[in-house]
């Protein structure tokens, strides 16, 4: 990769973007090699996040429409003004999208942040919580089933999954193996059915364990 090349890529990536991996003074080659094997990096969780999120949602609407004895929870659930707007915005860009409304599709318009939400600190005295924790974590360990436990590891989760939706640099992480792993184990802990998709889908760890090298090969020799 000549100087030339570098320019021109700096300015499609911005000088800002780029920047983050050349904080420990590395050469430009090292720097775009880094950026490339980011968004591998990222590529290949997505995945993950994509059955996490999809698993997530529906196991809680299950554990809900059970514990309210309706799958219309969302009319009768006890949320705080948060995720009521949150609910508010979901069922308005149904409707700024044209279509009908269902329930189905008002949890799909539902962000991991809301669902997120109903695990969280401010939900710990509601009995729908505890519900879900029994109904939607089968598989989870009791070291792990605590409300303070899940809190945490939703969080890890929802955190790295904005990172990878903002193409944000995750190869940094000293801890991005165990991040994985993390999604992987709450896949299973959520549907141990949908966690044999996950295995199938994942290639993360033979793209880690490979490592910088092969993304510097290609700068070097094709760029």
């Amino acid at each position: 990769m000549d100087r030339t090349t570098f320019e021109n890529l700096k300015k499609a990536i911005s000088q800002e973007r780029i920047g983050v991996y050349m904080t420990d003074g590395v050469d430009e080659t090292t720097a775009i090699a880094r950026y490339i094997y980011n968004i591998d990096l990222c590529k290949s969780l997505y995945p993950l996040i994509n059955i996490f999120e999809v698993t997530l949602r529906n196991s809680i609407d299950s554990s809900l429409s059970t514990f309210f004895g309706t799958s219309d929870w969302n009319t009768v659930i006890p949320l705080l003004q948060s995720e009521m707007m949150m609910l508010a915005e979901a069922q308005l860009k149904i409707k700024r999208n044209g279509k009908k409304f269902s329930h189905g599709r008002l949890v799909a318009e539902l962000t991991l942040g809301f669902w997120v939400a109903l695990m969280g600190r401010k939900y710990n005295t509601q009995s729908f919580q505890f519900a879900i924790i029994k109904n939607s974590l089968h598989g989870c360990p009791k070291n792990q089933k605590s409300s303070s436990a899940i809190q945490k590891n939703l969080s890890e989760i929802r955190y790295l999954r904005n990172r990878i939706a903002h193409h944000e640099r995750i190869l940094h992480w000293k801890d991005l193996k165990q991040k994985h792993d993390l999604i992987l184990n709450f896949i299973y802990w959520l549907n141990p059915d949908m966690y044999k998709i996950a295995v199938k889908k994942d290639d993360f760890d033979k793209l880690y364990s490979a490592g910088l090298g092969p993304f510097i090969s290609f700068v070097k020799n094709e760029l």
